[in-house]
């Protein structure tokens, strides 16, 4: 019987477990929500990504936080983005981590921001120790084997040793010439290696300075010791090298040059014979006794970008498609039978290699990691919600009820020398339009990924952003370079409509009525210039703000426009032109939206804030939310207006209850 009941338990322990990791993925963006929003979208911009020593986690330095993933199964195990030390919260510095490194058992990840080291327990996903006396700010870091040492090093030319139980300072190891930019502990824990422009070997117990190399190296940036502990190689990053040296006698034994770009990353493999570096140009393979290279990843053919459906639905993601190039690879590490290499890219997603043929076999991945967001547009009913990812050529469809990923649209996978970037879509998620290198402007239908028109403009020319008007009718965009004008276009031929000229400064932003009727435009000397959207002319100015147009935004039924320019909002009866009111927000505008009655005005601010403003009977801020790094691009309500969106620099959505 108590076997049964054990067995019983089992199971369900099991049927848990798995139910948790099936659900884990999509829930894992909730992690540390800011307070009033209902969910995130996206797991932020990525910044850095490293393996654990042993190959089972990685970890992904964002905008928002490190995220921890399991290797093998790819799902999120950890978001580190708040801490409490004592009585006190503390909480992560805006930007990512300079500094991110593993402990040999892949248990412990310590981050330093600025002149600050936090130290986190990957299981848990909070931080256990806190070091915030660094007199300068830190390049490198380094956990012992055992888990008690922690190596900091910096500008100030000292390596400084920390109890990482408590935090405590043990002592400084001062012998650098220069600055140290990398840090060291060998496999046994006994020596520590710190390298700047020279290396020096050190002791890890005493601080006692065992060997000093002073040739001048240029700037070391990474090191790696092999597994025995014999060998430690090192690279000086921009000077494209790798040196081999022998830790008994701190001499040089082999150089390695074939790199012609900036080294990220070396690892050796589990046996010793083989070191993997990773630069720009190649993954190169070498034998750690000869210093022959081996094998130099991708090989040409690898190189272009991996072809992906052009609509990829829920089934495909769940299998783990990739839209990005396999070449841009920022970490590596060798697999445990040391036969293929898993490399890391900075779009958050993980390939694997075939080491002996030298042949990409697959990818993988971790989450969904955009750049920033500056369009969004929700489906008619409300139920979908797409965003842009900076300039790459992708759309992400999100389920707003559930805050997964629905859809990726990648319609202008162009060729490898003719990529299509800057997407946009438009409202009601029905069409997507993106911009090829060759300066064809290129329109799809989003459910279909069908080709509905195209627009030739000037190859040197890059017009962005692309806008669509309402009623899916007109296009417009305006040139980079000469941007004190806008062109329109007509989708459904992609035949040029009209120039519109006007402005005596920069065009900063536009943007149609939701009745397609109006165009408006607003230019770095704070003038608003409203158009006909059909004929192209002139049919009135505002004038009044004193700095650029930052913003701008229609109430739904078109009546009414809002503007921003600096920390002011005024809003205009679009058909009198009459000033109605100015708005003091404290902060600078970047994002304005009207709820669809017209009763609210949601302001995003380059702090990364949200002010909600009632509009009647009144004007008073309704609400303040806090929750984005960095400035926030574009706001956008559901149809019904029960949740506001927002997306900004650090790359992700964050939907809000109104």
């Amino acid at each position: 019987m108590k076997r049964t009941k054990l067995t019983y338990i089992m199971c369900l322990l099991i049927s848990c477990l798995l139910l948790s990791s099936s659900f884990a993925q999509e829930y894992a963006a909730q992690w540390h929500l800011p307070e009033a929003a209902k969910a995130r979208l996206g797991g932020g911009k990525l910044n850095n990504v490293i393996f654990s020593p042993d190959g089972t986690r990685v970890a992904v330095a964002t905008a928002i936080g490190i995220w921890i993933y399991n290797a093998h199964t790819t799902k999120a195990v950890s978001l580190f983005s708040g801490i409490q030390t004592g009585e006190i919260d503390k909480y992560l510095p805006t930007k990512p981590p300079e500094a991110l490194t593993f402990s040999a058992d892949a248990l412990i990840v310590a981050s330093a921001h600025g002149n600050r080291i936090y130290v986190w327990d990957t299981a848990t996903g909070t931080a256990f120790a806190m070091l915030d006396e660094h007199p300068d700010a830190i390049k490198a870091i380094a956990l012992s084997p055992d888990n008690t040492k922690l190596a900091t090093a910096g500008g100030d030319w000292i390596v400084r040793m920390w109890e990482v139980s408590t935090g405590k300072y043990i002592n400084s190891l001062r012998g650098h010439s220069g600055a140290v930019n990398a840090v060291a502990f060998s496999p046994d824990g006994k020596i520590l290696a710190s390298a700047g422009a020279r290396l020096r070997l050190w002791d890890a117990e005493t601080g006692e300075l065992l060997n000093a190399d002073n040739e001048d190296l240029g700037s070391i940036d990474h090191l790696a010791f092999s597994p025995d502990g014999k060998v430690l190689a090192s690279s000086d990053g921009w000077g494209h090298r790798v040196h081999l040296w022998d830790v008994e006698t701190s001499t040089i034994q082999k150089r390695l040059k074939k790199h012609t770009g900036k080294i990220r990353d070396i690892a050796f493999s589990a046996d010793g014979r083989r070191l993997v570096s990773v630069s720009s140009d190649a993954m190169r393979v070498w034998n750690v006794s000869t210093g022959a290279e081996l094998k130099s990843l991708p090989t040409p053919q690898d190189k272009h970008a991996q072809r992906v459906p052009p609509i990829l639905k829920r089934k495909e993601l769940d299998k783990a498609y990739l839209p990005n190039r396999r070449d841009d690879v920022h970490s590596v590490i060798f697999s445990e039978d040391t036969k293929h290499l898993i490399s890391a890219s900075k779009d958050g997603s993980l390939h694997i290699w075939d080491v002996e043929k030298g042949l990409y076999q697959s990818s993988f991945s971790l989450g969904a990691h955009s750049d920033l967001i500056s369009v969004l547009a929700f489906s008619a009913d409300g139920k979908y919600l797409a965003s842009n990812d900076g300039f790459e050529e992708r759309i992400r469809v999100w389920n707003v009820e559930n805050a997964t990923q629905h859809a990726i649209l990648t319609p202008g996978q162009g060729d490898f020398l003719n990529p299509v970037r800057e997407i946009t879509v438009s409202s009601g998620i029905q069409k997507v339009a993106g911009r090829d290198y060759e300066g064809t402007i290129r329109i799809w239908d989003a459910a279909t990924a069908a080709q509905l028109s195209t627009v030739v403009t000037d190859k040197l020319q890059r017009y962005w952003p692309l806008v669509f008007s309402p009623d899916q009718k007109i296009l417009a965009g305006r040139e980079r370079l000469s941007s004190d004008n806008i062109e329109l276009w007509l989708i459904e031929h992609g035949a040029h409509l009209s120039t519109l000229k006007g402005h005596k400064e920069a065009v900063s932003e536009y943007t149609f009525s939701p009745d397609s009727k109006i165009f408006v435009s607003g230019g770095g000397d704070g003038t608003i210039i409203l158009w006909d959207a059909e004929t192209g002319d002139q049919r009135n100015s505002l004038t009044g703000h004193i700095k650029s147009i930052s913003a701008l935004a229609f109430s739904a039924d078109s009546k009414t426009l809002a503007s921003g320019s600096g920390n002011e909002i005024r809003l205009w009866d679009v058909h009198t032109s009459n000033l109605m009111g100015i708005l003091d927000t404290k902060l600078n505008v970047q994002a304005l939206a009207f709820s669809p009655d017209g009763k609210r005005l949601a302001c995003g601010t380059e702090d990364g804030r949200i002010q909600v403003w009632d509009l009647v009977p009144n004007f008073q801020v309704h609400s303040t939310f806090t929750g984005h790094q960095g400035s926030i691009y574009v706001l956008m309500f559901s149809p019904d207006g029960k949740t506001l969106a927002s997306g900004g620099n650090d790359g992700t959505v964050l939907l809000w209850d109104m």
